[in-house]
């Protein structure tokens, strides 16, 4: 079950892109998903490459995404998880199920030392 604890714990862990795109090893999560989504990667050459959703309408701006802006690729029970800097796409395993997570702004940031000694906020 993905709680918002794990939630937490993907984007704690999942900070920067992979350094070698191919570590996402997305043909696996591709094929896991074709079952019930209509996914498509558009190019050999990840740097380059989009994937597309096509079973959403043309002008939903999750319906494609470049891989190089993706930070994992993870598989659950039920779902497969595209972590984003800002957001995880959800994407169901067993159903044609989409969901989005956005990732909440933090609350106050800790202010740096320079703005603690001349008083500072922001």
């Amino acid at each position: 079950m993905i709680t918002d604890e794990v939630i937490r714990e993907i984007y704690k862990t999942n900070k920067k892109p992979p350094k070698d795109l191919n570590d996402l090893n997305l043909q696996d999560a591709l094929l896991t998903l074709k079952n019930y989504h209509n996914l498509t990667l558009d190019s050999e050459d990840l740097s380059k490459a989009e994937i597309v959703l096509n079973d959403l309408e043309e002008f939903n701006p999750f319906r494609r995404f470049l891989v190089r802006s993706l930070h994992a690729v993870l598989e659950f029970d039920k779902m497969m998880a595209f972590v984003f800097a800002h957001h995880i796409l959800f994407l169901g395993k067993n159903d044609n199920q989409l969901r989005v997570h956005f990732r909440p702004e933090e609350e106050e940031e800790k202010p740096s030392l320079f703005n603690r000694i001349f008083g500072r906020r922001r």
